[in-house]
């Protein structure tokens, strides 16, 4: 009976100790649960408010859908730009030109490679991503015919326009190393952004014993530039935790002067930490090279007084990068110009072409200097969006693309760094990124949070200016 009347009492006594404190626990719950009704509801109007913003009035509406749009690329890029007309336009002539029926979350391969996601999770049908009126033409192109207005296919199909979107993407070139090929058919070598190489890759870490380990970062324009990194250090986490980390050196080549030149601040914050680890980090050079037959990867070092050597480095696993390159129909094009790669030639700012006026180019495969990331997409589509329906309605461009991109940089597991910078590399909204320091919040947003957020607000058109 004594002890009864202890715990009552002590119960009292905490109760009054919480709410001299602040609220109780269940003074707590009971109002998390009115915010979440009050926010659920407000979302609820407020999308509905933002789903009617994004339209056009009437008047403009009915003039756009006597436009023919066509979309080259059925990737992120495309996409979001036709998912965005459509919001803008519902019953807008909108074609999107693309050969492949599965669509490849390609942010994702980084963690199919680390193991944290299976190669089902990257893929979505094609189909199932597509509004129901576009129009899917399920080819590749071949030829661009800008004076003539149309898009010519693999097939010999003529696609005619009144605007293009290009967003075609880059592809690894393999041909800018030697033996490249040939070097991911041994037992010694994977590569992340090949999905059947990412998943060998993660195998190889996974058995890998110890050893000499290289990872290696190209030169030219790279396709998420970060995800070089993020692997190396994945790969040296893993084997950390394993208890192996003190049989493996792991060396990192890049091309470029450090780590992590786009953005000065977070460069200076992660390099230190990447030494810590013990990670040999090799700068100015590139790999032009791999004799497979005595497993070395060869590179060409830049001094700074401009020479170059060469640099050999044996390896027991390596991550080979070679260059990036647009596709052949973009490269050898009218549409691209001398000096930018065989990249779509762009005013990095409204994302016209400099000398076709009703052309628009979007993502990886337009010459912005703009990091090559979905989180670029972000920003590009709306402005794209804004721009082309201003030149078919005759106004003035509205809208104004200033080079923010963004990089989730995965430092080791359980840890992200994330961060948005514009074309001067300078960090935006870093009060809500925090953006120089590792945090698990920022991994598990990575891991289950973007992926939502490109299915479900990018490729379904919720992006404006």
């Amino acid at each position: 009976m004594n002890d009864q009347k202890e715990t009552t009492q002590a119960r009292e006594e905490n109760e009054a100790q919480k709410k001299k404190n602040g609220i109780t626990r269940r003074q707590a719950l009971k109002y998390i649960g009115v915010g979440t009704g009050i926010v659920l509801a407000g979302g609820a109007v407020g999308g509905y408010g933002y789903h009617r913003s994004l339209r056009l009035p009437s008047a403009e509406a009915s003039r756009i859908k006597k436009v023919r749009f066509v979309i080259a690329g059925g990737s992120v890029g495309g996409l979001t730009v036709g998912a965005r007309l459509l919001r803008a336009v519902p019953g807008a002539d909108v074609t999107v030109i693309e050969p492949n029926e599965n669509h490849h979350y390609q942010p994702g391969y980084t963690l199919v490679a680390a193991g944290v996601y299976s190669p089902e999770e990257v893929i979505f049908d094609q189909q199932s991503l597509m509004f129901p009126e576009m129009k899917w033409v399920k080819d590749a192109v071949k030829k661009f015919e800008p004076e003539k207005n149309r898009v010519i296919t693999e097939s010999g199909e003529v696609v005619n326009y009144d605007y293009l979107v290009v967003g075609l993407g880059v592809q690894m070139n393999p041909n800018s190393v030697e033996n490249f090929t040939k070097a991911l058919e041994t037992p010694y070598a994977g590569n992340i952004y090949d999905l059947d190489k990412g998943i060998k890759y993660h195998e190889l870490m996974k058995n890998f014993e110890g050893g000499r380990f290289v990872s290696t970062y190209p030169a030219g324009y790279v396709k998420c530039g970060g995800a070089p990194q993020k692997i190396t250090w994945l790969s040296e986490d893993y084997w950390r935790t394993k208890g192996i980390r003190e049989g493996v050196e792991v060396h990192f080549h890049t091309n470029r002067h450090t780590l992590f030149p786009p953005v000065p601040r977070v460069d200076e914050a992660v390099k230190p930490k990447i030494e810590a680890r013990g990670i040999h980090n090799h700068y100015n050079q590139t790999l032009r090279a791999i004799d497979v037959s005595t497993r070395t990867a060869i590179f060409e070092e830049k001094t700074p007084e401009g020479s170059s050597r060469e640099v050999r480095q044996k390896y027991d696993l390596i991550h080979p990068m070679p260059g990036f390159q647009t596709p052949k129909a973009l490269r050898e094009s009218d549409l691209t110009a001398e000096g930018i790669g065989g990249q779509l030639e762009v005013d990095r700012f409204t994302l016209q072409h400099k000398r076709f006026g009703n052309i628009f180019g979007i993502g990886d495969s337009a010459a912005t200097g703009a990091p090559k990331t979905a989180a670029t997409i972000r920003k590009q589509a709306p402005v794209v969006v804004a721009n082309l329906l201003d030149a078919a309605l005759g106004n003035q461009f509205s809208a104004k693309y200033d080079g923010t991109s963004g990089c989730p940089l995965l430092t080791r597991y359980g840890r992200c760094m994330m961060f948005e910078f514009d074309f001067e590399g300078n960090l935006v909204n870093e009060r809500i990124y925090n953006s120089t320091k590792e945090t698990r919040l920022w991994w598990h947003f990575k891991v289950h949070g973007l992926k939502r957020l490109y299915r479900h607000v990018l490729l379904n058109g919720y992006v404006n200016v």
